[in-house]
């Protein structure tokens, strides 16, 4: 009889591509409006906060919100609710160029709940991780005019499970 031996980051990689073979994968692109929902900033109560919620229902790995528009400057408050059967987050990276380090590195960072602390000048700002049920909520000042995408970091969603903040004068 032969054992198999598998390492902690063999088994996520294992189970990922598992998950996504069973479920299918579904690449979204970003640049097709007709597919994107766009959520434009509304206030609350407060003059300079902004607060959007974004949900994940299910086994989907995408988030009801992929686009985000916001006044550079403002304070933004994301609300998350997580309705999936999986754990979740939501971190807001620099550029297009920062996912795939981060979401590599995040595959390292189980103990520090997904988020790999040796890519952090390429994190503007993240959520706990949301466990299936969860809602959670974090706040950040929305930086300068441009377009930064959030991903999730949990076990390689973000290969798939990601949108785009874009910030306006």
């Amino acid at each position: 009889m032969r054992k198999i031996i598998i390492s902690g980051f063999s088994f996520l990689l294992l189970s990922f591509f598992i998950s996504t073979t069973l479920t299918g994968i579904e690449r979204v692109n970003m640049d097709d409006e007709s597919t994107t929902n766009t959520f434009s900033s509304k206030r609350n109560g407060s003059a300079d906060t902004t607060v959007v919620e974004i949900k994940t229902e299910g086994i989907d790995l995408s988030y009801s919100v992929p686009e985000i528009k916001a006044k550079a400057g403002e304070i933004l408050r994301i609300q998350y609710i997580n309705g999936s059967d999986m754990n979740h987050n939501i971190v807001l990276v620099k550029g297009e160029e920062d996912i795939r380090p981060v979401g590599v590195a995040a595959l390292r960072a189980i103990a520090n709940d997904w988020i790999p602390e040796k890519e952090m000048d390429r994190i503007i700002a993240y959520s706990a991780l949301a466990h299936a049920g969860d809602t959670v909520s974090f706040s950040f000042k929305v930086p300068p005019p441009g377009i930064y995408p959030y991903i999730c970091t949990y076990s390689a969603h973000w290969t798939q499970m990601q949108g785009r903040l874009i910030s306006t004068e």
